[in-house]
């Protein structure tokens, strides 16, 4: 729902706060204060933040006196026209003074020394201003802190600086990303969704100018607001009258060659250069390159062709008529299919002119489309081309894809009525299968319903083809498995094997699918990889027809990986994943799946705060009610707000997570029922955490969930309590492959024995794996199994208090009564010194003491930390 609208420039400071560009602003401050260079020269397009960079530096100076000055358009003739007001009423007469010593002492004079030159704008500044600044420079009368804009032209004097090395030229580019987030958060107040952040980058490129600008118009139309403690923007992104009259002005006047290169670069992007100069001709694109308003880049073979900046295509769009729209569309059609389309992506492409310029006629290329849409996940596309298709007398072959898209965008009714629409008049077999694999996917997936099963298995019973009707088979083992039925999933697909080899591609990626997931959860990790990269290796074969499988294997790899203990490899598997999403046109869900998965792994690898962000962005693409992944999202949400001490808010989200997962969810959201043990945990209770974590490991039993039945069995062991479990564990992590369940058991056995020596050994093993917080929580338990006094457990009470500070402020119950290693102000500053490598003497000579009273301080603070070296101190001491 779209927020409360809100006054114009609401939440929206004038001045932003300066946020990133940390290595830039010290790169300014060093030359600066280099005497080597007369000053610096920061350079870059209009809206990265040149201005703001250079008042910074200019706010941070001491000691010397600036002269500002600013170059404009306005006062770019007039002789001295930028530092007119910094000059005397009356010019000198004629054959007086020198112009340029006349000026350069007035500039002088008030400050009495060489000032600093503040320029801003100097590729603005009049011939007789950048005469002065040149000279100033050169003799060394002034430094200089001065901004240009990249790809402008500027005076021979300002250029002459950077280029015969009196100043150096820094180049700034637009504010990444991430520091753009930065920048959100503090003028927001608050976290941003990473979704909306991505799409004002994409579509800002980073210009704080447009990025202001977008700003403003979000918050005054309401559809930037902040929702379960996210800002995020819902529906289109809008453009402010004062947006687009910037974006028009840095286009600049175009004649028509050029207006009709960038309109077709716009409506077709990306383009490729052949099309577009048979449609323009090979001039006006190469004068819209060298006025940088399009780009070129390479596409594999293909050389395509695209706005320069988004927004250039944003205004383009907003200027064209209907009529001259449809036109264009048409015309990039036809010239696409002039050439014939060469790749998937040109179908679809053209399919789409069609359809938006009136010239869609026939049902076949809507349908084919609507297929290759989904095949990407563009669901709101896919529906478009799919209503087109079933408009155009398509029939079930147009219906059950455009089924399957509402199905995936929770729109499970109209779905199921454009399904009855068809299905009423007698069907093939084929039609049959089309149908009810796509209503229990749809069922299973959308609503949630556990008996969906048996549309596929009636289906089944009614059709005579053997290989339909093993496709339904595989069919009903997916809607079991997903509703923790493994038993009767092994069954269904037992009986569909027996019709013979899995001949349809669709049905075999489904059946690895479930296969791979079983394997993966069973903990027969390796073969459940195996299984899918062998599924990913024929995708061209079905993803058109089963798209959800894709990114179910993908699942497949990240859990083999995740259960096995590299999180490195789950974590590029999930980032990869999530970025193959197509974020213009998103599947929500999807990116919930893959932001819990994320979520989870920073979990496991110690990084609450990281596991917060991630549950939180997950969430917010949910909606209100009941989704799949629910349980996944405000299962890892509850669990790391446990971790850092929000009972209250992972109470909360433990609650969401009962009352808005679906129940065909088990396998995924099955993280849920592990996080109960650590809310029971944090609000006090270990015997109810204890009890929840045991109940957790029957149940994933139940599922077939061994994987996280180790989980929940070695989460026992780290609530302090593995005499329950630690046979149980041992003999369970025997049949699971990865290194992760044999260091689980030892985990659980040096616990029981009070091993310190070992269970010093399984911390350093857990933080080999980057299992930061477990790390801790082994060295806690070490510290403990130590004798009072003992230099081991010292040490290992330094590591655990060491390890912890990289966990994002998690504490678990294993640290709670850890005593913290304390250190006088005295020692830790010689403890600094020597493990930055100074010697005794080095360090006595700096802090004005005898090397015996540092060699005394040290032996404390050896003693305090349980350390041995210089090297181990300096292992600890960041983190203490």
């Amino acid at each position: 729902m779209v927020g409360r609208p809100v006054p114009h420039d609401a939440g929206v400071p004038s001045r932003w706060p300066f946020v990133g560009r940390t290595a830039q602003l010290d790169e300014v401050r060093a030359i600066l204060g280099d005497g080597s260079r007369a000053g610096v020269v920061v350079a870059g397009p209009a809206g990265a933040g040149k201005s703001r960079l250079a008042a910074q530096a200019v706010a941070e100076l001491t000691g010397r006196a600036v002269v500002a000055v600013r170059g404009t358009a306005a006062a770019a003739d007039l002789p001295f026209g930028a530092i007119a007001h910094l000059l005397p009423e009356r010019f000198p007469p004629e054959g007086g003074a020198n112009p340029l010593r006349w000026a350069a002492e007035a500039l002088r004079t008030p400050v009495g020394g060489a000032p600093l030159l503040a320029v801003d704008d100097a590729h603005l500044l009049d011939p007789a201003s950048a005469a002065l600044v040149h000279q100033m420079v050169l003799h060394r009368e002034a430094r200089l802190l001065a901004t240009v804009r990249s790809g402008e032209p500027a005076p021979d004097p300002v250029v002459a600086l950077w280029k015969d090395g009196l100043v150096r030229r820094l180049e700034l580019e637009p504010l990444p990303v991430e520091e753009t987030g930065h920048l959100l958060a503090r003028v927001l107040g608050g976290q941003v969704e990473t979704a909306t952040l991505r799409r004002l980058w994409r579509m800002t490129q980073g210009n704080l100018l447009y990025l202001r600008e977008m700003m403003i118009a979000g918050r005054t139309s309401g559809a930037l607001d902040e929702i379960g403690g996210l800002w995020r923007w819902a529906g289109d992104l809008s453009l402010t009258p004062r947006l687009r009259d910037l974006v028009e002005v840095r286009i600049g006047d175009l004649d028509e060659d050029e207006r009709r290169t960038l309109e077709f670069v716009t409506f077709g992007e990306p383009l490729g250069a052949d099309v577009l100069v048979r449609l323009t001709g090979a001039t006006a694109v190469e004068r819209c390159e060298e006025r940088q308003l399009v780009v070129g880049f390479r596409d594999g073979r293909r050389l395509q062709v695209r706005p320069a900046h988004p927004l250039y295509g944003e205004v383009v769009r907003a200027r064209a008529t209907p009529e001259r729209t449809r036109e264009l569309l048409a015309r990039l059609a036809d010239a696409v299919e002039a050439t014939g389309p060469r790749r998937r992506e040109d179908a679809l492409r053209v399919t789409v002119w069609r359809l938006d310029s009136g010239t869609a006629r026939r049902p076949r290329p809507l349908i084919t489309a609507c297929r290759l849409a989904m095949s990407v996940f563009d669901i709101a596309l896919a529906q478009r081309l799919g209503r087109a298709a079933v408009a155009a007398g398509g029939g079930p072959a147009a219906a059950v894809p455009l089924a399957y898209a509402l199905f995936f965008d929770d729109r499970a009714e109209e779905a199921e009525q454009v399904l009855r629409r068809v299905m009423d008049a007698p069907a093939s077999d084929h039609d049959r299968s089309g149908y009810a694999w796509t209503r229990a996917l749809g069922l299973t997936w959308s609503v949630g319903d556990a008996d969906a099963h048996r549309v596929a298995e009636e289906a089944a019973s009614a059709v005579t083809d053997p290989a339909v009707r093993q496709d339904l088979l595989v069919a009903s083992a997916f809607v079991h498995f997903f509703a923790g039925r493994p038993d009767e999933s092994d069954g269904q697909l037992a009986a569909a094997r027996r019709l013979g080899a899995v001949i349809n591609p669709a049905s075999a990626a489904e059946t690895a699918v479930v296969e791979g997931l079983r394997l993966a959860h069973a903990g027969h990790t390796a073969r459940a990889r195996g299984v899918a990269d062998a599924a990913l290796r024929e995708v061209a074969r079905w993803r058109d027809d089963a798209p959800d499988a894709f990114w179910s294997l993908q699942c497949v790899r990240l859990l083999s990986s995740l259960f096995e203990g590299d999180l490195t490899v789950a974590e590029e598997v999930a980032g990869l994943a999530r970025r193959l999403m197509r974020e213009e046109a998103p599947w929500r869900l999807g990116i919930a799946g893959f932001d819990g998965h994320r979520a989870q792994i920073h979990l496991l690898r110690g990084q609450a705060a990281d596991a917060v962000r991630l549950s939180r962005d997950g969430v917010a693409q949910l909606g209100a009610y009941k989704a799949g992944f629910a349980g996944l999202c405000f299962g890892e949400l509850a669990h790391a707000l446990a971790l850092v001490g929000d009972v209250p808010a992972a109470e909360e989200a433990l609650a969401d997570a009962a009352g808005r997962s679906l129940r065909t969810f088990v396998p995924i959201d099955f993280p849920a029922v592990l996080a109960r043990a650590w809310v029971r945990a944090a609000a006090g209770d270990l015997d109810a955490a204890v009890t929840a974590a045991l109940a957790a490991a029957a149940d994933a039993e139940t599922h077939g969930l061994r994987c996280y039945r180790m989980f929940a069995l070695h989460d026992v062991v780290r609530l302090g309590a593995a005499p329950l479990v630690a046979a149980e564990l041992a003999d369970l992590c025997a049949t699971i492959d990865g290194p992760l369940a044999s260091l689980c058991a030892r985990h659980a056995s040096a616990a029981v024995a009070g091993d310190g020596p070992e269970l010093h050994a399984v911390s350093r093993a857990f933080e080999r794996m980057g299992m930061l917080l477990h790390a801790a929580e082994a060295a806690a338990q070490a510290a403990a199994a130590c004798a009072p006094g003992d230099r081991a457990g010292a040490y290992a009470v330094s590591r655990a208090w060491a390890l912890a500070g990289r966990c994002q402020g998690a504490r678990s119950p294993a640290l709670r009564g850890l005593a913290p290693p304390r250190l006088t102000a005295r020692q830790r500053e010689i403890a600094g010194l020597a493990a930055a490598g100074l010697s005794n003497r080095e360090i006595a000579d700096r802090l004005v003491l005898s090397p015996r009273t540092v060699a005394n301080h040290l032996a404390g603070v050896y003693g305090r930390l349980g350390v041995g070296d210089r090297a181990a101190l300096a292992d600890l001491l960041p983190h203490l």
